[in-house]
């Protein structure tokens, strides 16, 4: 089959959608008479070789596609239950398939069901650990079941990447809150305000700067 190259696809992401595997990228380039170091241009085509065993990959992995939008849609309208259900059909057509991980944990959060979203976005960071969306959703979803040493860990990870995610300056302050840690909650909440003075939790901030001042205030 032939396919036209889109903006930002590279030969690792084109053997990765059509193979299912990335190493086969030197592979896909050479067969098409190309520099493996050098990307295919954006609107050029490149033939992609599909043995059988390959075509049938292909085939779960749009049925998993159709399943993962189908359940964007259902996540749109608020209706969680039926998004989770989506997600895990997808799943279980393409196992590897790391957005349908993540957003049937996000479902799961909405759904109350805590520690199952811990478990999956466990298993996306085993893998890709970097990844600062993953860790702040573990964080958030640890917050959520009140384990207050699993959320701090996770969000201390995304300021080890990202020392000023606002998110993360904001959510680990609440955590030190919760754990009675006033003064390290305070530098928390100002260093978020002094990344983000007008973000969506500034007012928050301030308010529990305040609240915490005034109980520090009233122990003395």
């Amino acid at each position: 089959m032939t396919h036209r190259v889109g903006h930002g696809e590279d030969w690792r992401s084109l053997a990765r959608d059509f193979y299912g595997d990335p190493s086969r990228a030197e592979e896909l380039a050479r067969s098409n008479g190309m520099d493996p170091s050098a990307p295919p241009r954006a609107g050029g085509a490149v033939r992609v070789s599909l043995g059988a065993r390959d075509v049938s990959r292909l085939e779960r992995r749009l049925g998993a596609a159709r399943e993962y939008n189908a359940g964007i849609d259902l996540a749109g309208d608020g209706n969680y239950a039926a998004a989770a259900a989506r997600f895990e059909e997808a799943l279980k057509l393409d196992p590897s398939f790391a957005d349908a991980s993540f957003n049937l944990a996000l479902a799961c959060g909405k759904l109350g069901a805590h520690e199952r979203a811990i478990r999956v976005l466990r298993e996306l960071v085993s893998v890709e650990p970097f990844r600062a969306d993953y860790q702040y959703a573990l964080g958030a979803a640890h917050f959520a079941a009140a384990e207050l040493s699993g959320a701090a860990k996770a969000f201390g990870a995304v300021l080890v990447a990202e020392p000023n995610n606002p998110r993360a300056l904001f959510s680990l302050a609440a955590v030190r809150e919760r754990q009675g840690n006033a003064a390290e909650a305070v530098r928390l909440y100002r260093t978020y305000l002094a990344v983000e003075p007008g973000g969506e939790w500034a007012e928050a901030a301030r308010s529990r700067i305040e609240a915490l001042a005034r109980s520090a205030g009233g122990a003395r």
